[in-house]
């Protein structure tokens, strides 16, 4: 809202330490970290027009390709795979044009 103390502008954050927030949104750097939701862009992130399955991330209403993160190709049509379900994923890296270029990415799985 901006009449937090210590708001910024977006563009001088600089992401040190890890977060549990959901990214919401992209910061004109384009670096993100923290929670989204990921997916198989073709099966369940609406990029039907794609010719095979691929990692994908959601922020707010615009999906992202994954560079960087190679899913498991037999586990995609498993109950919990990524062709199946919308997943959590903890992810840090940059947002380029229509890419994830990313440093770290880990599918969360369910607490025993």
């Amino acid at each position: 809202c901006g009449s937090c103390p210590g708001d910024t502008d977006d563009s001088t954050v600089i992401v040190s330490k890890k977060t549990s927030a959901l990214v919401t949104s992209v910061p004109s750097n384009g670096e993100i970290q923290g929670f989204v939701i990921a997916s198989c862009s073709k099966c369940n992130l609406g990029k039907s027009t794609d010719k095979k399955c691929s990692m994908g991330i959601r922020v707010k209403d615009k999906v992202y390709a994954v560079e960087g993160h190679s899913h498991n190709k037999k586990e995609a049509h498993n109950q919990d795979g990524i062709c199946n379900t919308l997943r959590v994923a903890y992810v840090s890296g940059q947002i380029k044009g229509e890419k994830f270029k990313s440093s770290n990415f880990v599918l969360i799985n369910s607490p025993n």
